[in-house]
């Protein structure tokens, strides 16, 4: 098969788990041009189809890491895409913050899952591994043909609103708007779902950490807005009509 071949999303998915077979073999042989080239062909593919079309236990098996990485990738470009247009943004701004949220942890791929998926407290050594995935993610976006355009939202994900985040400690407005809203479906995915080092969190309670951090870690009226639209709009209808809010009644709200 030719890696470099867009999948016609009309062809069977024995095409797309082959696309995987030679992921798991390019990121093995840390041939990262190669990897990214398929990645191309993947993530449309991933982002107009659902999941449970994907045969995950045949990823599973494949490449564990690819798989769990893809769950959580998947979750998250729905939440961002949601909360993109519960913000009135753009149709390609929606499109390129859904295309981030799938894109955000891009550099787990190439950490050892030994240190991603460690049970125990991570050393210092092994911390400093995990922070640099947002630096990793961009080193294999440099090589694609469709998203490089992603890297600055995907270096800039972890930033923090008060400045204490990494990788450069950028802080409030100079954070890219598009992590900023990475930053908060991403953290809201983390809480909610079983992970080595920690049991999920049931919603009510990762909703009341997301405000706790509203001002500090988060963007408050990003924050805001995936509260009190995103999350309700999954207990009612999913594109609802926003209501307009204004800065005061974030800051009033999120308190």
């Amino acid at each position: 098969m030719n890696y470099g071949r867009l999948i016609d999303f009309n062809d069977s998915s024995d095409d797309f788990i082959e696309q995987i077979r030679m992921l798991s073999d390019a990121l093995l042989r840390k041939d990262w041009k190669k990897a990214m080239l398929i990645l191309d062909n993947v993530v449309p593919y991933c982002l107009d189809n659902n999941y449970m079309r994907f045969k995950t236990s045949l990823i599973k098996e494949i490449n564990p890491q690819i798989y769990r990485e893809f769950k959580h990738a998947k979750r998250v470009s729905l939440y961002a895409r949601q909360l993109a247009k519960a913000l009135t943004l753009s149709r390609l701004d929606v499109y390129a913050i859904e295309q981030s949220g799938f894109l955000h942890d891009l550099g787990k791929l190439i950490i050892d899952h030994r240190i991603l998926y460690k049970d125990d407290q991570l050393n210092p050594w092994e911390w400093k591994i995990i922070q640099n995935h947002p630096r990793f993610g961009c080193e294999l976006l440099s090589w694609s043909a469709h998203f490089k355009y992603l890297m600055p939202i995907v270096e800039q994900h972890h930033e923090r609103f008060d400045g204490s985040g990494y990788p450069k400690g950028l802080k409030g407005e100079e954070i890219l708007y598009a992590s900023r809203i990475i930053a908060v479906v991403d953290a809201y995915d983390a809480m909610t779902c079983n992970r080595s080092y920690q049991r999920r969190l049931e919603s009510g309670a990762a909703i009341a950490e997301i405000k706790r951090c509203a001002g500090s870690q988060f963007d408050p009226e990003i924050a805001f807005i995936f509260i009190e639209s995103v999350l309700t709009d999954y207990n009612c209808s999913m594109f609802k009509k926003h209501q307009v809010i204004t800065k005061e009644h974030i800051v009033e709200r999120i308190k």
